[in-house]
């Protein structure tokens, strides 16, 4: 992957502030507060140095700088929910979501997940969860980043199954005993379900070795994201042309995603579990890789990496690349 000029990083950091003010302004009209103008102000203004320090990085040291920047951005976006609690006694997590949709309210929740997980991602993909989400930014930083397949069985209906208990428990509260939590339950619900995240989170990526076993088994907000995901505009693209087909980009992929045969089929990664980190970019040594817009036929192709399945090659190290196209560069010129 060629290095970026310094025009085109402003460019892209320019337009991630600019999109960014641009919905907390499109929110401050709809909700006439200055709350969400504020919060994607700041997240505008903050994130764009962190995509140019990103961005100015060479591709093989990405993947460790986007730890540090998705656990700034995690940080914040987790002080901004707290903060939501604080005032608006709006719950920004699955719960609070049910809440706001039977009481009729239109508080933080109920934008977040509009944006992020249920029209957002029409646009951008799971790129919240990439980048933004304040568990994933935790559940980076341990050390299996290299999983071993997705599992299969009742591990597939977890997910769907905490999001269905979480939907039935808000409802039986509701419209059962007319219950809204006020700002000291607010506050409760919110830390309780931050801390519950994080303690299934770490322990099943040490159980399973897998970072993100959570988002894949058990987080309940990502199932929302699935199907406005598939229809995505923004996705990862490979050039079958240039691709080695190794699996480097496979192998690291925190999804499990097939990505190569993706690219051998000659289309988008189009499955809905991708998060957009990007690693797979970073690591394809030869630049078959690539972010692109545009509009996929209708049908699901998803093609995941099983568990016992053939494990992919591990990522080449960079003296290793070196030398290969050391020597192809070489057999090129005795040809």
């Amino acid at each position: 992957m060629q290095a970026l000029t310094l025009r085109t990083r402003l460019i892209a950091a320019g337009c991630a502030a600019v999109v960014l003010w641009g919905m907390g302004a499109g929110a401050w009209v709809i909700s006439q507060s200055l709350a969400p103008l504020i919060f994607f102000g700041y997240l505008g203004t903050v994130i764009a140095p962190g995509i140019l320090f990103y961005l100015r990085l060479p591709p093989a040291k990405r993947i460790a700088g986007r730890r540090l920047l998705v656990a700034a951005i995690g940080v914040g976006m987790l002080a901004a929910a707290l903060a939501r609690v604080l005032a608006q006694q709006s719950i920004v997590a699955v719960e609070g979501f049910f809440f706001e949709v039977f009481s009729g309210v239109f508080g933080a929740a109920l934008l977040h997940f509009a944006i992020a997980k249920l029209f957002g991602p029409l646009i951008f993909g799971r790129v919240y969860c990439g980048w933004a989400c304040w568990t994933g930014a935790l559940l980076d930083l341990l050390p299996f980043r290299h999983s071993n397949g997705r599992r299969g069985g009742v591990w597939r209906s977890l997910r769907y199954l905490h999001l269905v208990v979480s939907f039935v428990l808000v409802a039986l509260l509701w419209f059962g005993f007319g219950y809204l939590p006020d700002r000291v339950d607010a506050l409760f619900w919110f830390v309780g379900g931050v801390g519950l995240y994080y303690v299934l989170g770490v322990t099943l990526a040490f159980v399973l070795r897998d970072n993100r076993a959570f988002c894949k088994y058990l987080c309940p907000a990502g199932v929302l994201a699935l199907p406005a995901a598939r229809l995505s505009l923004l996705k990862v693209r490979g050039d079958p042309q240039r691709c080695n087909a190794l699996g480097e980009c496979v192998a690291a992929c925190p999804m499990d995603i097939r990505i190569t045969d993706y690219t051998h089929h000659d289309v988008r990664v189009l499955s809905s579990e991708c998060i957009l980190c990007q690693a797979c970019i970073n690591a394809c040594p030869d630049g078959s890789l690539s972010l692109s817009v545009g509009i996929d036929p209708p049908g699901r192709l998803e093609l995941l990496r099983e568990y016992g399945g053939p494990a992919p090659v591990t990522i080449i190290p960079r003296r290793l690349r070196r030398a290969r196209r050391k020597s192809a560069v070489s057999n090129e010129e005795h040809d």
